[in-house]
Parts: structure tokens; sequence; C-alpha cells
């Protein structure tokens, strides 16, 4: 037989010049994670010898400076124990303190049940420093925000922790009924910092991963992660993800998985099936891994200690990811780190869960709560008052030194974004689980929008 020697195959080499250019155009960008050192544990002999008040009073020195204070103003007093000599209109300084009737304590015998929340209406606020403290009368009053807007709060709308400046008029001994409240100024803007070429974080929070029920929602979301699953328009913005986190709650609760009488009876069966769910997530991570440098923050439903800041997971949680050499980092909760040029501050979830359980926001968006956060300057109020925290000497580490270009928190009910200062994008990250929703955000413009997958 006669071989054709004349061959056109010119096709053939445009097709791998094709193929060679949308392999490049396709080539991931990784950015680096420069984890802060905010959130590090202090040495447990510290923590031991270290009372929680210590909290409450860096908190008070470091904010007490962000108020705007007339010095000549007569009606400003400096310390609380001196407002009892004082008639009329004061103004005060303190850390705000909200007894609360329903509030679980170790010692009581009437918490029979768990609650959905602490409020009641015989909750009471005071306002406190290091002098003492005085009861204050609300109704109806003025909430100043540093944003220059207003709304009207009352005592089921605040929570303990909160530093914040009054006015209002004795019409007590050690009684103040409040007309306004005044919230210290937001820290330094930070500085926006494009970069060359487009790239978008990826934030997910909520696998709540059972291996006793259907993955298939967890492997779309791997293939869209890794570009293999089409997507219509927009379809080359997974090729440019350059970094993943998965912000807490990757395991989900044991009781949902297992009753307690099989918990007590069965525990090798009980501790089977843990092992299942974390190789199940171990498995999901190690294929993202492989295409992106991926980070995971611990959540109330990983093992690791419940008390914030929460240690990073151990990497014997994902053996077949660190087999096979992959770019994985493990983060604190809450976490700060910069992302290229970025300042990147997020939590788990706890910071505003907690804050539901002890105030009527419920009927609040989500996106409004982080927002709140960052205007009191502190992203845990409550803490260590009803979310506990580990105890530190010389500082509170959720006060905000200044603000984050992105403040995202994790296991939230539904997706929201809002610009709330320049170049400052918060977001809520809801529940994979629940709704099936991840969130891009474009690091060069801020510009966030969630992704559906079903």
């Amino acid at each position: 037989m006669e071989v054709e020697k004349n061959i056109d195959t010119s096709f053939i080499l445009e097709k791998l010049k094709l193929n060679s250019e949308k392999i490049f155009q396709h080539q991931r960008i990784g950015l680096e994670i420069k984890q802060s050192t905010k959130f590090y544990l202090v040495p447990r002999d510290k923590c031991i010898k270290t009372q929680y008040c210590n909290i409450y009073s860096a908190r008070y020195q470091n904010l007490v400076k962000r108020f705007q204070i007339d010095s000549e103003d007569l009606q400003f007093i400096e310390l609380i124990q001196k407002i009892q000599d004082q008639q009329g209109t004061i103004k005060a300084i303190g850390t705000l303190f909200k007894e609360m009737k329903l509030k679980p304590h170790y010692f009581s015998q009437n918490q029979n049940k768990a609650l959905q929340d602490y409020v009641s209406n015989e909750d009471v606020c005071y306002l406190e420093d290091a002098s003492g403290r005085i009861k204050l009368q609300i109704s109806n009053a003025i909430l100043c925000l540093p944003n220059k807007k207003e709304k009207i709060v009352n005592v089921s709308d605040l929570v303990t922790g909160i530093t914040l400046m009054i006015e209002g008029q004795i019409v007590a001994n050690n009684v103040v009924k409040v007309e306004k409240f005044y919230l210290p100024q937001l820290p330094q803007t930070p500085m926006l910092r494009p970069l060359n070429s487009t790239s978008y974080l990826c934030l997910i929070s909520g696998l709540n991963y059972n291996a006793l029920e259907s993955t298939t929602k967890y492997r779309h979301m791997i293939d869209y992660l890794q570009g293999n699953l089409y997507s219509g328009e927009g379809g080359e913005i997974p090729y440019n993800i350059s970094q993943v986190i998965f912000a807490g709650n990757l395991y989900c609760k044991l009781e949902e998985t297992l009753d307690q009488q099989l918990l007590q009876q069965d525990f090798k069966g009980v501790f089977n099936k843990i092992q299942l769910n974390i190789k199940g997530v171990d498995e999901l991570i190690s294929q993202l891994a492989s295409v992106t440098p991926v980070a995971v923050m611990p959540g109330e439903n990983e093992p690791v200690s419940q008390m914030l800041p929460q240690t990073p997971l151990h990497k014997s949680h994902f053996p077949e990811t660190f087999e096979k050499d992959n770019q994985l980092v493990f983060l604190s909760n809450p976490t700060e780190f910069t992302l290229g040029d970025l300042k990147i501050l997020g939590t788990s979830g706890q910071n505003i869960s907690d804050i539901k359980k002890c105030s009527l926001v419920k009927n609040q968006e989500d996106v409004d709560l982080l927002e709140m956060t960052l205007l009191y300057g502190n992203i845990a109020p409550t803490a260590p008052d009803t979310l506990i925290s580990f105890p530190q000497k010389d500082q509170d580490p959720f006060v905000l030194q200044e603000l984050p270009n992105i403040y995202f928190v994790g296991n939230m009910k539904k997706f929201g974004t809002k610009m709330v200062a320049d170049n400052v994008r918060i977001v809520s990250v809801p529940a994979f689980s629940e709704t099936g929703t991840i969130c891009l955000i474009n690091l060069s413009t801020l510009e966030c929008f969630p992704v559906n997958i079903q």
C-alpha cells in the first residue's frame, strides 16, 4: 500500500495552538496568605492566671480614645462614680452591661432546657467603668452611628460589651434616663491596591458534611471550582480563583447524625461514623487543593476548643491532602490575614449568632449585624459574657485597630453583602448545606456575588 506523502497538518497545528492558549489563559494565579498573630493564643499558663475583667479594661482603654469629647463640655463626667454628685443632663463613657434573667448560669436551678434566646421584658442595662456603674432607663433612645446615621434603640436591641457614650438626664440616685447613645469613631479606612489581573476569593461555609447522606451537591461544588462543571456565562471565573476559604462547620453536628443513646451504647460505631465524615471532607479538600490554594477555619462543629479564638484544625484530619503535598493552610477563628495587598478579617459565625441570642435582632438581615459589629469597633462584643473566650491579660483581640478590606462571617442564614466604607466590603456567607451557595469576591474591584450549586 502506498503511503500518502502530502498530508495537510495545518488544522492539527491550529488546534494545538488553541489548546495551548486556553491552558495559558486558564492558568490560576495563586496568592499567598500571610496570617496575622492577632488571634494567636497566649500560653496556657498565662491564661490560667488571667481574669476576664482584663478584657473589659483593655477594651475600654482602647475604644475610649475614639470618642469625640469637648474638653470644655461641662456635661461630660469622666468617671461614672462621680455621676451621683451631679444633676441635670450628663454625658459619660463606659461599657454596657445587660442583666438578663434568662441568661444561662452554671449554678442556676431554673435552666432545665436550652433556650433559643435570653431576652425578656425584665432585662436591665447598666453602664460601667473601673470606678462603678449606673442604671440606665432606655425607651426609644437615639443611637448615633459613626457613619452619621441614627436609629432608635431599646433595651432589647442592645448587648453586653458595647463601649459607648451616653447622654441623658439624672432621674434618681445612680439612674440615668438615656436620650442618646454615641459609638466610637471608626478606625482608619484601608487602601485598595488593585491586582494586575482578575482574581477571585471564594468563601464557603457550613458544609456540615454527613457521609450517611447524599454527597452529590459537594461533588458538584468541587467540579465547579475545578472548572469541570459547565456554568454558562462567566464560565472562566473558576479558573481565576486564587484562594478558597472554608469558614467553619466542615462536619455535621454529632447529634444530627446519632442519638444520645446510641452514643453511649455503641461508641465504636459512633467513632467509625465520625471517621467517615472526616475522610469525606479530606477527599473533597484534597481534590480542590490540587488545583487552587485552600484555607480552612474551625467552627462550632469542629474537634477543637470552643473558646474563642479557636485554634486551627490539626493536619491529622487531612491525611490524603497532605500525602499529595497540596496547598492547604490552617486558620484560626476569628482569623486575620493579608491576601495580595488586601487585609481580610473573618469569623465562622459564633459572634453574630450570640448577638442574636442576646437581643431581638432576628428580623434584621445578617449583613446588617455584621455592619453593626464594625460600628461597635468590636467584632465580638458579647465575649466573654455569653460567648465563651479565652481570658487575655493586656488586650481584647476582638477590638478593631483598623478596618479590613473584606470582613466575612460564615454559617449565616442567607447571602448578603454591602460596602460600608471606602474600600470595605462585608459578606454574610450562608451555610452551603442549607443553601448550596458559595460566595466569590473580585479582589481587584471588591465586587461580590453568590453562586448557587445544586
